[in-house]
This record gives structure tokens, C-alpha cells and sequence, in this order.
């Protein structure tokens, strides 16, 4: 029989973890950090989707490529927002043209991936509690931001590639021994889900643990990306359950699909949010400190009360 006094304690730590996350994340302002990511998603998500086109296309070919990514966000967000997406990166792609247009052009796809983990990291590192050094070398601090930017971007489109490749391997080996055994199909809905929620918790990890200025390691990040990766993928399926029965977005006409990705960006936003809050009380709990990288210091908040 189990000790009842070790299940409590387990049971209380986990819930203070809990209540300092919840207590973190709302005393970070994370619907406002939401709000602000969520605007600047939306003239990110083109470029991203172009070098995760770009990525993947080595192998599938960009229209195969382009077709999987749409499918994927039509099951999360619906068509009508996911048209609106495949819409803008459309409209992105460069045409054939000089040298001079096509430096330009990739230039303002390496700008336009980047702006939303720039902005993310502002976040991340209002979590954390930790600001980047006042420096005059402030031109090259932005370069090295910008590159752990375009490092991410890049992450998401090599991380998308495995998952595709590791799911068409998985569906012609299930697909070949069900000649032989009878397979239930909810084994291959539940290995896909199960590469998905890895795929997504890596590609958490590298969010958290490269993007803010704070010094972690793979396991510091590890259980955090986890849960954030757990409620990413309820919250997919809810959000898509939630705009199958309702009509949020009926009400703003021909904008009705721009506002759906706003809704979904904002959420996932949130989830994003509270997995960094999650992993910063998580890490405390274990009495390990918070060391600022060479490039940034600690901040504290205070309130200062004026007195007469």
C-alpha cells in the first residue's frame, strides 16, 4: 500500500508548481505578450512557412511539400484559415529576376521569418526575468539575435521534414504488415499523434532553451517543452472542435479567415507562454539558479510607493 504522507507531498509540490506557474505567467502580462505575438505572427508565418516549404521540398518536392503543411493547418485551424495562409505564401514566393531583386527578396524572407522570434524572445525573456546589456554594439547584437532567429526558423522546417519522413515510413510499415496482421486503424492515428506531440515538444525545447537569454541545458527544457507540446496538441483539437460547432469569425465578412488565425496564433501564444513560466518554477523547484548569458543581466520589478 502506498505511503500516503509521500503521495501528499508529491501531490502538494506538484500543485505549487502549478500555482507559481499560473501566478508567473499572469504576473508577466502573457495575454498582452499573446496579443503582441499574434500581430507578429501574422506577417511571419508566410516567410516561415516558405523556408519550411524550401526545407521540406528537398525530398517530397515544393507542391507535396506545400500540399502537407496547408493539410496540417486546415486540421488545426480550418480551410478557411489555412487557404488564407496558403494564400500568403503564394503571394511571397519570388519569381524568377536579377541578382539584385532576388538579394532583396531573400533578404526580406530572412527579415520577415525572423520578426516573430525577435518578438518572442522579448517575451521569453520578460519570463525569465533577464534583459539583453545596454551595449553600443547594439547593430551586432541584433545580428546575432536575428541569426538564433533564422536558426529556429530553419529548426521548424528540418523537424517538420523528420516528422513527414517518419510518417510516410511509419504508414507504408503498418501499411505493409497489415497484409499479414490485421491492424486496428487507431493504431496509426495513435502512432501519427505520437510523432507529432515529439516532433513538437523538440521543436518547444529548442524555443526554450535558445531563445532566451539565460543559460539552460536540454533537460532544464525538457519537461516543459512536454507539457507545453501536451496542451498545444488538446488545444489543436479543441480549437478545431470549438470552430466546427460555432462561427466565430462569420460575423467579420471576407476578414473572417485572418481573424481565425489570430485566434489560433493567440492561443498557441498563451500555450507557449505558460510552458516558459511552467519550466522557469519547475527549474527553481530544484534549487537551480537562473544564470543570465555573458550578453544579458537579471532584471527585478518593483513597486516604488511615493511618499509625501
Amino acid at each position: 500500500m502506498p505511503d500516503l504522507t509521500a503521495v501528499s507531498r508529491v501531490g502538494f509540490y506538484w500543485y505549487a508548481i502549478l500555482r507559481d506557474t499560473i501566478s508567473l505567467w499572469l504576473e508577466r502580462n502573457a495575454f498582452a505578450a499573446a496579443g503582441s505575438l499574434a500581430f507578429y505572427t501574422l506577417f511571419s508565418l508566410a516567410p516561415v512557412v516558405i523556408i519550411a516549404v524550401t526545407m521540406i521540398g528537398l525530398i517530397f518536392g515544393e507542391d507535396a511539400a506545400q500540399g502537407q503543411i496547408v493539410a496540417q493547418l486546415e486540421s488545426a485551424i480550418g480551410e478557411d484559415a489555412a487557404s488564407a495562409v496558403e494564400g500568403a505564401v503564394n503571394q511571397s514566393r519570388m519569381e524568377e529576376a536579377g541578382l539584385l531583386p532576388t538579394i532583396i527578396g531573400v533578404g526580406a524572407l530572412i527579415i520577415g521569418a525572423t520578426t516573430v522570434f525577435a518578438q518572442m524572445q522579448n517575451s521569453l525573456n520578460g519570463i525569465w526575468n533577464v534583459v539583453a546589456k545596454p551595449s553600443r554594439s547594439g547593430i551586432l547584437i541584433f545580428v546575432k539575435n536575428r541569426a538564433l532567429s533564422l536558426t529556429i526558423a530553419l529548426s521548424i522546417g528540418f523537424v517538420l521534414m523528420v516528422s513527414l519522413v517518419f510518417g510516410v515510413a511509419l504508414r507504408a510499415v503498418i501499411n505493409f504488415a497489415g497484409d499479414w496482421i490485421p491492424i486496428p486503424g487507431q493504431v496509426l492515428s495513435g502512432s501519427e499523434f505520437v510523432i507529432s506531440l515529439v516532433m513538437i515538444s523538440l521543436l518547444f525545447a529548442a524555443i526554450f532553451k535558445v531563445l532566451p537569454d539565460v543559460v539552460l541545458s536540454w533537460r532544464d527544457v525538457m519537461l516543459g517543452s512536454v507539457v507545453t507540446a501536451l496542451l498545444f496538441s488538446l488545444g489543436r483539437y479543441g480549437i478545431a472542435t470549438y470552430l466546427a460547432y460555432t462561427a466565430p469569425a462569420s460575423a467579420y465578412g471576407a476578414a473572417g479567415s485572418l481573424v481565425l488565425l489570430l485566434l489560433w496564433v493567440y492561443y498557441s501564444s498563451l500555450i507557449l507562454m505558460f510552458g516558459a513560466a511552467f519550466t522557469k518554477v519547475h527549474l527553481l523547484a530544484r534549487g537551480k539558479p537562473i544564470i543570465p548569458r555573458n550578453l544579458a543581466v537579471r532584471v527585478r520589478n518593483e513597486i516604488v510607493e511615493e511618499t509625501e
